[in-house]
């Protein structure tokens, strides 16, 4: 699941300047993501078993951020944010794996997030998307026509140059919500990282 997998660090030596959210969140879950990339490592998602584990491990997550996001001030989302949902495609992807969906929904985030969290949630989702181009490839050379004929989650945004247009919005964040947006996406690898741990 990378997140902002080969960008470049930016030049210079010392702490990165305030505008440069998308670095600042980059370097605060490094940690957590090199986690996580470790724990998805050992599936092939080639594999049907491997592929539903993973797919499996995606849905609580994504369904409590896109949840919790839908519910928040469109002022701390980008404007397309609705085209970005993709809970809905992973449980579809899930379904058509024969998986049905969870009789109980996972527990919401708490109201009491602060608004400002909000990119550092959608950098986590969104960068996902990088590391997904290179899981689809798996996905899309299994023998098993299931596989690769439920890959909606992965294949979304396809074409779309999605990843830079959100970078160019999370550029637009006040500098006074950096901290808050860190927050946010060290909440949601924690969430990815439970949800790997269950599975």
């Amino acid at each position: 699941m990378s997140v902002d997998a080969g960008e470049p660090e930016p030049r210079g030596v010392g702490a990165v300047e305030p505008r440069d959210l998308r670095f600042a969140l980059r370097a605060a879950t490094d940690a957590a993501h090199r986690r996580l990339d470790a724990g998805f490592a050992a599936h092939d998602l080639s594999r049907r078993a491997d592929y539903v584990r993973f797919l499996s491990a995606m849905r609580d997550p994504f369904a409590q951020i896109e949840t919790w996001l839908d519910e928040s001030d469109a002022a701390d989302l980008p404007p397309d944010w609705t085209a970005r949902r993709r809970s809905l495609l992973l449980q579809a992807d899930l379904s058509g794996l024969a998986i049905s969906a969870p009789e109980v929904a996972p527990a919401p985030l708490p109201r009491t997030l602060s608004g400002a969290e909000a990119p550092g949630l959608l950098y986590v989702l969104e960068g996902s998307r990088l590391g997904g181009q290179v899981l689809l490839r798996q996905v899309l050379a299994s023998p098993d026509p299931l596989v690769r004929g439920n890959a909606r989650f992965l294949r979304h945004g396809e074409g779309l140059r999605l990843w830079p247009s959100f970078a160019t919005w999370l550029g637009t964040r006040p500098a006074a919500d950096h901290a808050a947006a860190i927050r946010g996406a060290q909440r949601a690898f924690a969430l990815f990282e439970a949800a790997q741990a269950r599975g």
